[in-house]
C-alpha cells in the first residue's frame, strides 16, 4: 500500500518549470501527485526564453517520480488560453484539487520613472494570472465537492512575496501584485470555505532568478541577497506539499513564509491602536492624538530586505 500523501490528486504549478515552482513541482510529484506545470519559458522580465522548458522538465519529473505530467506553454494571463489549457486539463486527468499560483515577473523601476506598458505586464501576470486561474478552477472544485460530499481535497496556494507587505525600493508593480495576490486569497478563502476548499499564501525565501536580480541599496540588502542564495528552494516545496495534503485542511486565509528551516505565520493588517477625537472643529485634537497614541507604533519604513537580513537557518 503505498503512503504517498496525494496519490491520484492533480495539481497546475504556475511557473512550474524554474526555481521555486519546479521545486513545488518535484515535491508534489513525490508524493504521488499528477502535475500539469504552465510555463512559456519567460524570462525574469517577462519575454520569451526557453520555449521548451515546461516540456523537458515535465517528462524528467514524470519519469523521476513515476507519475502523470503535462506540460502547458501558455501565459496564465490569457483567459481564452487558459480556459483551453483546463479543458484539455480535464480531458486528460478529470479532476483539479490543487493550483498552486507561482508564476511571476519582475520589472522595476522607481514610481517617478516607471511605465504603464510595464506596470500592465506585471500586474498581468503575477496578480489577473492568478485570478483567472482560481476563477476557472474553483468551479472545477465546487463540483467535485457537490458530488462527493467525502471531497476536501481542493486546494489553492499563491505565492506572494514579503516585497507586498513591507514594500521595495524600485517594486511598484510587483509589490502591488503580490499585495492584490494576499487580498484574492482572503477572498477566495471566504467565498469557497462551505464547498471546504482552502486557499493560503506563502511568502518564500530561496535563491531564484528573483533574489539573483536584486540590486542592494544598502548593507542590510546586501546581507539579505548573500544569505537569500544559500537558500535551497526546496522548502518552499515542503511547506505546498503541506498545506495540500489532508494535514492542510485545517489552514484556509493564511499568510505563511518559509525561509529554510524556518516557517512563518504572519499577522494580517488589523487596527492595533485607536483613539477617539475630544473635538473636530479643527486639526488640533488629531495631532494630539497621533502624538499620543500613534508615534510611538508607526511601522517602520524598511524595506522587506532589511527586515530578513539575519541569517537563514539552514543546518
Amino acid at each position: 500500500m503505498s503512503n504517498k500523501i496525494l496519490k491520484q490528486r492533480t495539481a497546475i504549478v504556475t511557473g512550474g518549470a524554474r526555481g521555486i515552482g519546479k521545486a513545488i513541482s518535484e515535491n508534489l510529484a513525490k508524493e504521488g501527485c499528477n502535475v500539469i506545470i504552465i510555463d512559456p519559458g519567460y524570462t525574469i522580465n517577462g519575454n520569451h526564453d526557453e520555449k521548451n522548458i515546461a516540456e523537458n522538465i515535465a517528462e524528467d519529473i514524470r519519469n523521476k517520480y513515476n507519475t502523470e505530467t503535462l506540460a502547458i506553454t501558455k501565459d496564465v494571463s490569457n483567459e481564452t488560453d487558459m480556459q483551453k489549457s483546463i479543458e484539455t486539463i480535464m480531458r486528460k486527468f478529470n479532476n483539479i484539487d490543487i493550483v498552486v499560483n507561482n508564476a511571476a515577473i519582475l520589472r522595476d523601476g522607481f514610481v517617478f520613472k516607471y511605465s504603464l506598458e510595464d506596470w500592465k505586464k506585471v500586474i498581468d501576470i503575477n496578480l489577473t494570472g492568478a485570478f483567472n486561474l482560481i476563477n476557472k478552477t474553483s468551479k472545477i472544485m465546487k463540483e467535485q465537492s457537490k458530488k462527493d460530499n467525502n471531497y476536501n481535497h481542493g486546494r489553492i496556494i499563491n505565492i506572494i512575496s514579503t516585497a507586498g507587505i513591507w514594500g521595495n525600493f524600485g517594486q511598484a508593480a510587483y509589490a502591488s501584485a503580490k499585495s492584490g495576490l494576499i487580498g484574492l486569497t482572503r477572498v477566495a478563502a471566504l467565498d469557497l470555505q462551505r464547498s471546504r476548499i482552502t486557499c493560503n499564501a506563502i511568502a518564500p525565501f530561496a535563491s531564484t532568478r528573483v533574489t539573483e536580480s536584486i540590486k542592494p541599496q544598502n548593507e542590510a540588502q546586501e546581507k539579505y541577497k548573500e544569505s537569500a542564495l544559500k537558500i535551497e528552494a526546496k522548502y518552499v516545496g515542503d511547506l505546498t506539499t503541506f498545506l495540500s495534503s489532508d494535514q492542510g485542511m485545517k489552514y484556509s486565509g493564511q499568510i505563511f513564509g518559509v525561509r529554510a528551516k524556518e516557517v512563518f505565520l504572519f499577522n494580517q493588517s488589523r487596527p492595533i491602536y485607536n483613539f477617539i477625537r475630544k473635538k473636530s472643529d479643527s486639526n488640533n485634537d488629531l495631532e494630539e492624538g497621533f502624538k499620543n497614541h500613534f508615534d510611538q507604533n508607526l511601522t517602520a519604513l524598511e524595506t522587506d530586505l532589511e527586515a530578513f537580513s539575519t541569517e537563514p537557518v539552514i543546518d
